[in-house]
């Protein structure tokens, strides 16, 4: 039996793009432009903060994979529905809600009908679900939203209804207080740390050619999330590490705040700079963030951060580094005794999958370079035989198309 395609296709991986390229705040005078990839990107990071406060606080349980499933839904409809103002859109929600619901599934049904999960986005859509991982998400889009708006407002406090719309955010954010993250965001430590994440906002990858779309580190890691989430139901992948890949792929280039994205062509000609650089993120890690969050979190930062693309687990509350490749360390994870498997080989496929596609859609919109060009071609070469668990990983850079 031949290779399978991945269902996560290429129209997916365009339209997942596409939000790149979605400008909000269009209507008002902004000194830096705010895009909708990296609000989105921001927006999963601060619900994976207040998700833990909420364990660590007020002792509630969350799911993570029902948090990041409708996640997805929520950013699935974003970059269908994307020229609707935020006014307007809520009005239309209040009204015509299953008419826009209906639409933005009927516009994705070809590309998620393979996932399994396309009749519980539109339930989910409907508003048909109540649950704490959605009053998470809400909470983690106004906050978000807000972050953005403070720096328009500072910017230019008397424009046209600036006033009115900053009051509006504040309200909404003061009506998630109850979430024990939120009081820490608005009063505590934790408000410096969604400033930190907030900076890789404005940390351009490719930063020495330019590119369109001009993707940030930020809305890089929330597209490394994507693929290996959405690639992991073609490979079969348990439940625990997909929570695993999605939540490593959002953090894995978090100490890049500290350190900017250092090239790889300087890493790699440089000798010793890879691992000098290492221990300086590392050092900066865990002065700046590490100190200032709870340990769990902490834990967690550093499980996701440090050797992000070594293939590794947990068992008897240690860090387990396995020698084991390809679907050798696939066989030895299904012990009964490890937990929180990363597959950090498969991410850096998908770190890699993402800066392919970076400089591909660039190149198709007709802003190229030698560096993008040569980039492009050097991963075809890499991946083009790529495969696992019967799956054709090599299809999505041997056969890349225009949607």
């Amino acid at each position: 039996m031949g290779l399978k395609k991945p269902q996560l296709g290429f129209e997916l991986l365009h339209k997942i793009f596409v939000a790149a390229n979605i400008r909000r705040w269009n209507d008002q005078a902004t000194p830096v432009e705010f895009l909708e990839l990296d609000k989105q990107a921001h927006k999963i990071v601060i619900a994976y903060l207040l998700a833990h406060f909420e364990q660590l606080e007020n002792q509630r349980t969350i799911d993570f994979e029902r948090l990041i499933l409708q996640f997805c839904y929520e950013f699935f409809e974003r970059i269908i529905l994307t020229d609707i103002k935020p006014p307007v859109f809520h009005k239309l929600v209040k009204h015509h809600n299953k008419a826009l619901v209906d639409f933005v599934c009927t516009q994705l049904e070809d590309n998620l009908r393979g996932f399994g999960f396309l009749e519980s986005m539109q339930e989910y859509l409907y508003g048909g679900v109540d649950n704490i991982e959605k009053e998470i998400l809400k909470a983690s889009h106004y906050y978000a939203s807000k972050w953005e708006f403070d720096i328009i407002y500072h910017f230019n406090p008397k424009m046209y209804d600036v006033q009115n719309i900053k009051n509006a955010l504040d309200k909404q954010v003061h009506e998630y207080y109850p979430l024990a993250g939120v009081r820490q965001m608005m009063y505590g430590e934790l408000r410096e740390i969604v400033d930190m994440f907030g900076q890789l906002r404005f940390q351009k990858r490719w930063s020495q050619t330019p590119r369109i779309p001009c993707t940030s580190v930020l809305g890089h890691t929330l597209i490394v999330a994507l693929c290996a989430y959405l690639l992991g139901y073609d490979l079969g992948f348990s439940r625990e590490m997909q929570i695993q890949h999605f939540l490593c792929g959002l953090f894995h280039d978090l100490p890049e705040i500290l350190t900017r994205d250092i090239i790889s062509p300087i890493k790699k000609n440089v000798e010793g700079l890879d691992e000098f650089i290492k221990r300086i993120e590392e050092e900066a890690v865990r002065e700046k963030i590490l100190n200032i969050v709870p340990d769990s979190i902490a834990q967690e930062i550093v499980y996701y951060t440090q050797n992000e693309f070594s293939n590794r687990y947990k068992k008897n509350h240690q860090v387990i580094f396995s020698a084991q490749k390809g679907e050798d360390f696939l066989q030895e994870i299904k012990q009964e005794s490890i937990y929180q498997p990363i597959f950090g080989e498969f991410l850096k496929y998908c770190d890699h999958l993402s800066a392919f596609l970076e400089a591909k859609i660039s190149i198709e919109h007709g802003i190229k370079s030698k560096e993008l060009i040569d980039g492009a071609k050097n991963l075809e070469y890499f991946y083009n035989s790529k495969s696992l668990n019967g799956i054709d990983l090599g299809y999505l850079f041997r056969e890349f198309k225009d949607s």
